[in-house]
């Protein structure tokens, strides 16, 4: 599948637009907000620890 990783570069830049456009603490309250941003790190630390692969290589099955 030719040209899959630039549609994917493009797709998480226009995601990336969005999240940062979006003003997280007024939508959520700054205490909410907060606690969602710290879950998510944890919860991505967890996962990494969980996950056998190598950071960054994609594998094909």
């Amino acid at each position: 599948m030719k040209g899959y990783r630039t549609l994917a570069l493009n797709l998480a830049a226009a995601v990336l637009g969005v999240l940062i456009a979006t003003d997280w603490a007024d939508l959520a309250g700054p205490t909410t907000a907060g606690l969602i941003v710290t879950g998510l790190g944890v919860a991505n630390t967890v996962l990494r620890f969980l996950t056998d692969g190598p950071v960054g290589v994609l594998t094909r099955r």
